[in-house]
């Protein structure tokens, strides 16, 4: 059986992207099309465009995994991938100042739907289709021969389950356990994670060089961390000499984990320095325009959606208003930074609406630099898979 694309869809896979959508297909029916099967992929005039793997998912029905007429998804084929990825990742892998780091990422280094990441000695899988979970033994055995010092491998089920007898969610499936929480480093800061609990680790590895730049600016201010999650950007901060930080989270459990953080780099967690906020994020931004508080660098990465008892926010209606007020809490001389991880937010959009709001502030600020994902995140030209967007702006006055 073959696909055949619709026109708009074959010319965007001419062009580069990968990611076919269950509107793009022209023919055959798209429940004929089995998960994890691999598919020849045809433009409507006919022509070849690639070989398809499907795996059902959020961001679409499967990924374009080769465009070559002769490619057959098999086992060597995930194994040269992973052996690829790895030989991208060297310098990382020899790195003294970090050891955790994306070790393999998705459509960027050949397929589509999963994800490895690396911390210090344990690989974790996330799987992000059940049809790519069919081949998890595949990708297991590929880690396990490819790396040698790789002390236990975890993996985690990012979709929902629709067979019987399927693993749990979070799982360890070879070699060591890795204590909780499992020290790892970057750029010279410590931080834990705790393997095999939860898909959300204790930190985001796609931050690793914006956390640098808070490090790198952090000297004598006062940090503002919001939806800091465990606190990671506020121990960089702290690391970098920052006077103060206030890190806030509607989580509860952002309190212990994100006093550890900064435990494990030797920084008592005095209240009158370092200070843990567990509230909606709305109520302390209200509480700090009321109080008058000022800041030094603000860093704000929200979650592309999130509900709680008081607040409903989405990025792409909510975020002006919020960045409006953070820039009435930054002092002059400040630093603003903003993040999103929504792939449907575009670069281009994320940017206008910041530069937006930026001509209604009483006083003047300018884009000082600004972030997308790293070497270690090689993406397609699809939207999806170039999902981070991080800016900030320096306020003069």
């Amino acid at each position: 059986m073959k696909i055949k694309l619709k026109r708009a869809a074959g010319q965007r896979i001419r062009q580069g992207e990968c990611l076919i959508q269950t509107q793009d297909i022209q023919s055959p029916e798209v429940e004929l099309l089995k998960e994890g099967e691999s598919y020849p992929v045809y433009h409507g005039d006919g022509a070849f465009l690639g070989h398809v793997l499907i795996g059902r998912q959020h961001k679409g029905l499967g990924w374009l995994y080769s465009r070559q007429p002769q490619q057959v998804w098999r086992e060597s084929y995930v194994k040269d991938a992973i052996q690829g990825a790895l030989e991208h990742r060297q310098p990382l892998m020899h790195s003294d100042s970090t050891n955790a780091f994306r070790l393999f990422n998705a459509i960027g280094d050949g397929i589509g739907g999963i994800t490895v990441d690396w911390y210090n000695g344990y690989g974790l899988i996330n799987y992000y289709a059940e049809g790519l979970y069919q081949y998890r033994d595949w990708f297991q055995a590929a880690l396990i021969e490819s790396i040698p010092t790789l002390q236990g491998l975890y993996e985690t089920r990012r979709f929902k389950a629709t067979s019987e007898g399927m693993a749990e969610n979070n799982q360890h499936v070879y070699g060591q356990v890795a204590p909780s929480p499992h020290p790892i480093k970057e750029n010279q800061v410590n931080y834990g994670v705790y393997l095999g609990e939860d898909w959300m680790t204790g930190i985001f590895l796609d931050q690793r060089h914006v956390r640098q730049f808070v490090k790198d600016q952090a000297a004598g201010r006062r940090v503002l961390n919001l939806f800091s999650y465990t606190a990671a950007f506020s121990v960089a901060a702290a690391v970098g000499g920052a006077s103060s930080t206030v890190s806030v989270d509607v989580a509860k459990r952002s309190m212990d984990r994100s006093m550890e953080q900064f435990e494990l780099n030797g920084i008592e967690v005095d209240f009158d320095q370092h200070q843990i906020r567990v509230m909606d994020v709305f109520d302390y931004v209200k509480y700090a325009l009321r109080h008058q508080l000022k800041f030094d660098l603000i860093i704000c990465d929200p979650p592309s959606f999130a509900r709680t008892k008081k607040t409903m926010w989405r990025v792409e209606e909510d975020y002006a208003a919020l960045a409006e007020d953070l820039f009435k809490l930054l002092n002059p001389g400040g630093i603003l930074i903003t993040a999103t991880n929504s792939a449907q937010y575009s670069a281009e959009d994320f940017k206008a609406m910041l530069q937006e709001v930026v001509k209604t502030i009483d006083g003047e600020a300018y884009l000082l630099t600004q972030f997308g994902l790293e070497a270690d995140y090689p993406t397609s030209p699809d939207p999806e898979s170039q999902y981070l967007k991080v800016l900030a702006y320096y306020r003069e006055w």
